[in-house]
């Protein structure tokens, strides 16, 4: 990728230690340090765009191009470009917009995202996404946990990438209170990271679903909790997060007791039962750590059940919404873990 042929470069994702790095990147591709002359970094938010491109049409005083990097761009709607053609940034420009603003309760910037996509796209700039993704996170990890001149037990590192809900990002930061907290231990054990890692509300989220799985309600219930600080926010974590994990294992499950039928692991599974698989989520995709406990659970459940818990989640998703009954979401939420624990308990 010759970033020196693009005038537009956009870097959008979650994971900011990997956008940073990429941004530090472009800059010393382009011979460029973020206190040079003809450097400018203004946010979307408190600019226009129109002064966006007349800063990189500006002829540069004391370099090749004239650069301006936007932060904050998903504040900005991109219907707010009006007459400005990105497509247009002269030879001498470099404009690089960064997708670092945090989601919003109602979506708003992840709508952005991808509006902002659709016009650098037309523009024929570069699009470089960082988002969580646990095998880039895994070997990020690795190649850190070396650097520090430590060791990191496999099973420790995918504990770390489940908790940081496979964030490169997060970590890398968790990462930091690991090596502080083993000292002069030259390896990092599954033990020290569930002592010391904060967990992600993925986590959380895995975490109920399991306990759901295992038969221990109360142990789901508590999770639940967790992941919900108040009863006016039942709503927003029900949507975001719990219903769409809930569904996401409960499908894994489905899989799993596919090959648990099959008498195969998904991993070498034939070729008519991965057939049978959805693109997502794919059982036969996810790391050992995530097949494992899934086909322990599969071992003691059946198809009928886990289609049974899949209702009871449609369910809790038509009463949160009124197209059914309810009292409140916390309760619907809470009704929903105990009839999935009560159909998922072993016959």
């Amino acid at each position: 990728m010759k970033l020196e042929n693009h005038r537009l470069i956009m870097l959008a994702g979650e994971e900011e230690v990997l956008r940073r790095r990429s941004l530090d990147e472009i800059l010393q591709n382009f011979n460029l340090t973020k206190d040079d002359f003809d450097l400018e970094m203004v946010d979307a938010d408190s600019s226009e765009p129109s002064s966006w491109f007349g800063s990189v049409s500006t002829i540069p005083f004391m370099a090749e191009r004239r650069t301006l990097i936007v932060r904050h761009l998903l504040k900005r709607d991109p219907a707010t470009l009006g007459s400005v053609d990105l497509g247009k940034v002269p030879a001498s420009g470099l404009l690089i917009l960064i997708g670092d603003s945090e989601m919003s309760a109602e979506d708003r910037t992840a709508k952005h995202r991808k509006a902002w996509e659709k016009v650098v796209t037309a523009a024929k700039g570069l699009i470089l996404n960082f988002d969580p993704d646990p095998k880039r996170a895994k070997a990020t990890v690795k190649a850190e946990v070396a650097r520090l001149e430590k060791t990191m037990t496999d099973r420790a590192m995918d504990t770390l990438v489940d908790m940081t809900g496979g964030s490169s990002s997060r970590a890398l930061d968790e990462l930091e209170k690991l090596t502080i907290y083993v000292g002069s231990e030259t390896q990092i054990q599954e033990d020290d990271v569930r002592a010391v890692v904060s967990p992600s509300r993925e986590w959380n989220v895995f975490k109920m679903v399991d306990a759901v799985v295992q038969n221990q309600p109360g142990e789901a219930l508590k999770q639940l909790r967790i992941l919900i600080t108040s009863s006016s926010k039942a709503d927003e974590a029900a949507f975001r997060q719990i219903l769409p994990q809930v569904s996401r294992n409960l499908r894994l499950l489905y899989q799993a007791r596919i090959c648990v039928e099959a008498h195969c692991s998904p991993s070498d599974a034939p070729a008519a039962i991965k057939a049978l698989f959805p693109d997502r989520p794919n059982l036969a995709n996810e790391s050992p750590y995530r097949q494992g406990p899934m086909m322990q659970a599969a071992q003691r459940l059946t198809l009928v059940q886990i289609s049974r818990g899949l209702q009871i989640l449609g369910d809790a998703d038509a009463r949160l919404k009124g197209a059914l009954p309810g009292f409140s979401s916390m309760e619907t939420l809470e009704r929903m873990i105990m009839e999935l624990s009560k159909s998922l308990a072993v016959r």
